[in-house]
């Protein structure tokens, strides 16, 4: 799970770091990888585009499931403090007074915390969705405020990086960085829907990408074998529900039970968050450079995805196809 860049957000306005020079990715450079992974982020592809979710969707529900809590616990201890400071006594003291400014503004300042994290998932944007534009060379991306913008493919600077928690949680993630004229301030950034713990393992991912946008479709059409059915809808319960069941594929059947009803908790919060968000819209002017040709043999989408996709739930996890969460 990896929220950075949601919240809290990118640093911009800055130059490159060390780190991000030396990992640096570079679109004409081939990596030999025995195998790419899509990693089930696939909303849909063609001969002209591929277009994939944001790295926050896997995790979708779970900042604001915190959230709710934490701002449910502040309100909770506010109307505590405030009934036996003000309304269980007959006397209010300066003790008394001091006792519940001390309590209360802290407990202020934390809900409203909570409330800023919970806008960062309910009331948003269903996913933030990232189209590679083949055809003309040229990548669309969806900012967290709705707007969008496209940037030339050639002139990105992907690099792999770290989350901001760097000593409690090391989760790699694939960022495109957009430059200011001087090739080393950074004014924009969007990242890759896949993060993992090994830096390593996101090269099978950025591959995967790279062969779109450098070889063409036929390069990497066989391992798309899923996409996400969420263009221009909502996720449903149901299919939430099953995504956060395939977080836990390759578990042994015996934990079913348990797993289950981990998956039901989080799923509440995650469907809240999707029927609360717009759906993202790309605006006209993106749609008409991505027409998609109606005979094209490369089109992949949710409509031609498994008709049972329960049944593949915990089946051991294929070199192609792992989730890294």
């Amino acid at each position: 799970m990896d929220y950075y860049g949601l919240f809290p957000k990118f640093k911009l306005n800055r130059p490159l770091n060390e780190a991000e020079i030396k990992y640096q990715l570079n679109n004409g450079d081939v990596i030999n990888c025995q195998s790419i992974m899509p990693d089930a982020k696939v909303i849909s592809m063609n001969s002209n585009f591929l277009e994939m979710v944001d790295k926050y969707y896997s995790s979708k529900g779970l900042g604001s499931l915190v959230a709710f809590f934490g701002f449910s616990s502040m309100l909770f201890v506010i109307t505590l403090v405030t009934f036996f400071c003000f309304f269980d006594s007959n006397y209010i003291s300066l003790n008394d007074v001091v006792f519940f400014l001390i309590v209360f503004i802290p407990s202020c300042l934390m809900a409203i915390w909570m409330l800023i994290l919970l806008k960062s998932e309910w009331f948003a944007w269903t996913h933030y969705p990232v189209r590679f534009d083949r055809k003309n060379r040229l990548v669309h991306v969806s900012r967290l405020n709705g707007s969008t913008y496209s940037v030339p493919w050639d002139s990105v600077f992907f690099t792999s990086g770290l989350n901001h928690r760097k000593d409690a949680n090391k989760d790699y993630y694939i960022s495109g960085h957009v430059l200011a004229d001087d090739g080393e301030t950074v004014i924009d950034t969007f990242c890759l829907p896949a993060t993992h713990s090994d830096r390593k393992q996101l090269e099978r991912h950025w591959e995967f990408v790279r062969r779109y946008m450098e070889e063409g479709p036929d390069s990497v059409v066989g391992v798309v074998d899923f996409c996400l059915p969420i263009a221009k809808k909502r996720e449903g319960y149901r299919f939430g529900l099953l995504c956060l069941l395939s977080g836990f594929n390759g578990a042994p059947l015996f934990l079913f039970p348990f797993l289950f009803v981990l998956a039901f908790i989080f799923s509440i919060p995650r469907y809240l968050a999707m029927v609360t968000s717009r759906v993202p819209v790309w605006p006209e002017s993106i749609e008409l450079q991505c027409q998609v040709d109606k005979d094209d043999p490369y089109l992949v989408d949710a409509s031609r995805n498994p008709k049972h996709p329960w049944r593949n739930l915990f089946k051991k996890p294929s070199t192609h196809h792992r989730e890294s969460r």
